[in-house]
């Protein structure tokens, strides 16, 4: 039987932007309101923070301040659109993994590595939603504290000094020093920070799925191509008719997700590359004050992001590799069999092994060299910002 924790987290969020990732591809957008919604919580507070950065471009510190709202904000919206437009693929892609996650769980070997693999993977999508979470909620409650430690820690004389303060860098065409303009205000705020937090857990956590469990697939091809070899010639061959099917829909289903998720991974590694050199310029910046905290925590968020982009495309990388390995490691020389019936169709299929099974963003590669080279390039980049300031 499949495993209960497949796509278990992102089900949850999935409803909670309206869609149902395990319905008939034509029902999957099954709350398009509440999708409306969180986009526009998001695409009307764009421009209060474009407004800020460009009243404050000889402000390097603002200025970056504002940035950093700003790509996030550009970023969640482009998985907006990631998923509006491509939601029927990838309810598609998902029901063509789970029905052969489904076919494979039947025997108890390949099960466990079902089970274990979604197990780790469900891990991570945990780890990588409470880091988003925190970043968003001490982005909220970081301007609440500061206003109360002005008001109760300091002097009386400085009750009435008080300046209101909102999570995100933003102008208004209103004066938030009265209660009510404030509330409206600081609810917008919070709306916008949970419109980006929805989409960005949902595509992020449904990438990581979908690759652990196709590297689950290569897995089960790899342990069956290591016990091929049958009792019979007959049970041989009926091995490798089985094997070789399941190893070539990985490969398609691969790049089925490779082609949903190029733009966005461009994208996101083009914007995070931005990201973490002025959120490291506001981490070096605010070292004595307590915005450090929430500075840190947001490079954190950021850097998981693309970690587990990098990390998801090392792991396809490497299980579409080990397939090669493991027809290396079989006992192919026992077979008996004739070089047209068994070792043709192995070396073709160690041939495309070796090749690569690659999750790319056009310019990018996702992997560990990739996400490497993005913080060395953000370090260059806060180095520069450090010196305009």
């Amino acid at each position: 039987m499949l495993t209960n924790k497949f796509l278990k987290l992102q089900s949850v969020y999935f409803r909670l932007l309206g869609f149902n990732i395990f319905a008939c591809h034509c029902d999957s957008w099954i709350l398009p309101r509440r999708t409306i919604g969180s986009i526009m919580s998001v695409l009307t507070f764009l421009p209060l923070t474009v407004a800020f950065c460009l009243q404050n471009m000889q402000n390097v510190d603002q200025l970056t301040d504002g940035l950093c709202s700003m790509l996030i904000d550009l970023l969640a919206l482009c998985k907006f659109g990631l998923i509006i437009w491509l939601h029927k693929d990838l309810v598609q892609l998902i029901e063509r993994i789970r029905q052969l996650l489904h076919r494979e769980s039947r025997i108890a070997n390949y099960a466990r590595i079902i089970e274990e693999v979604n197990k780790r993977e469900q891990f991570i999508s945990g780890l990588y939603r409470n880091c988003f979470q925190l970043a968003a909620a001490s982005a909220c409650m970081l301007p609440l504290l500061r206003m109360l430690w002005s008001t109760f820690i300091r002097s009386a004389s400085a009750i009435g000094e008080v300046q209101p303060e909102l999570p995100f860098p933003s102008v208004y065409p209103w004066d938030n020093r009265w209660v009510l303009n404030y509330l409206v205000a600081y609810v917008w705020n919070v709306a916008a920070a949970f419109g980006v937090l929805l989409p960005t857990v949902c595509v992020d956590t449904l990438f990581c799925s979908l690759t652990h469990n196709l590297c689950a697939l290569f897995r089960i091809a790899q342990y069956k191509m290591l016990h091929f070899v049958g009792e019979t010639l007959d049970d041989t061959l009926s091995n490798v008719a089985n094997i070789l099917p399941l190893y070539q829909a990985t490969l398609d289903m691969c790049n089925t997700l490779n082609r949903c998720f190029r733009p966005l991974i461009s994208v996101q590694f083009l914007v995070a590359s931005l990201h973490l050199c002025v959120l490291c310029y506001q981490v070096s910046a605010n070292l004595r004050r307590p915005d450090v905290l929430f500075f840190a925590a947001f490079t954190g968020s950021i850097l998981s992001q693309i970690y587990l982009y990098c990390y998801c495309g090392e792991c396809v990388k490497t299980e579409n590799a080990q397939f090669a390995t493991a027809i290396y490691d079989s006992d192919w020389h026992k077979t008996g069999c004739s070089w047209s019936a068994i070792g043709r169709p192995l070396l073709l299929s160690m041939m495309r092994a070796q090749r690569d099974c690659r999750i790319d963003g056009y310019f990018f590669v996702a992997n560990m060299q990739t996400f490497l080279a993005i913080v060395k390039t953000s370090m260059s980049y806060v180095t520069l910002l450090q010196s305009l300031s």
